[in-house]
């Protein structure tokens, strides 16, 4: 793919933004190579995306001070977890780019193998990327529901007996995301996508499903009313995703948290 039909997708101010970094690493024969990845490099970017690069150098010891990028003129500068020397930065325009720099022994072993060359002075080799991988992963969707029951566990005591609504509120929407992994765990595989698209992950129905969830304000009857809403969302679609591609769903256990809903005096299927 090339770098110009790559960028295309992005919103108007990402090309001139990638060439102020192209500028400012030419200048500096540390930098051996700078590609385009993510999204952009996987050709799965809209206007939505943001731009991530990836910066190989001889030393990434002087990239840790992010005043390296300060030429970007960053209103916003924050440290990637995990990779020393790179930094998730948002400039004065509010557009996003993500910079990750990485050594050059580091090339043969790199988790980013998605990448369009913007220059490589040196030719280096890139390994492939991974091959797919693979189908619905049943023990990861059980880990999701065995997580789903034991929040459910929670809630009456937590939320409903300390008439904590605003947890409340927090609670519904995690039960949200639980069903929305559930789903998308049994859509697998999945074509490239980045971490922030999140309908594309989904079927039709499901994204219905998630739609129709209602969003309560922090009072008793709109809390409880959408936690048994998204609960039974759970408990019927969640399973038919689970049994589709295999998993076994625990009865045992959503029994046993049945009763202490109903404990507390409420209802449950």
């Amino acid at each position: 793919m090339q770098l110009t039909e790559a960028i295309a997708p992005l919103e108007d101010g990402y090309a001139e933004l990638l060439a102020a970094v192209a500028e400012l690493l030419r200048e500096d024969e540390q930098v051996r190579a700078l590609w385009v990845s993510g999204s952009v490099a996987r050709g799965t970017a809209d206007a939505g995306s943001d731009l991530d690069v990836v910066v190989t150098v001889r030393d990434p010891a002087p990239f840790t001070d992010p005043s390296a990028w300060s030429s970007l003129d960053p209103v916003i500068t924050e440290p990637i977890p995990g990779r020393a020397a790179s930094f998730a930065l948002t400039v004065r325009s509010g557009l996003r780019i993500d910079v990750v720099v990485e050594g050059v022994e580091e090339l043969a072993a790199t988790p980013y193998r998605h990448r369009v060359e913007v220059f490589d002075r040196d030719g280096l080799v890139v390994p492939d990327p991974p091959a797919d991988g693979g189908g619905p992963d049943p023990a990861a969707m059980g880990a999701v529901v065995t997580e789903f029951l034991r929040q459910a566990a929670i809630f009456p005591a937590a939320v409903v007996a300390r008439e904590d609504w605003l947890l409340g509120q927090v609670a519904v929407h995690n039960y949200s995301v639980l069903l929305f992994r559930l789903f998308a765990e049994s859509n697998r595989p999945l074509p490239p996508m980045g971490v922030k698209q999140w309908s594309a992950r989904l079927t039709e129905p499901q994204r219905e499903v998630l739609a129709a969830l209602p969003q309560p304000r922090a009072t008793r009857e709109d809390v409880v009313a959408a936690m048994i809403a998204v609960r039974d969302a759970l408990i019927t679609h969640g399973r038919v995703a689970v049994e589709s591609v295999g998993g076994t769903w625990p009865d045992g256990i959503e029994a046993a948290v049945a009763a202490y809903w109903r404990r507390h005096e409420l209802p449950w299927g």
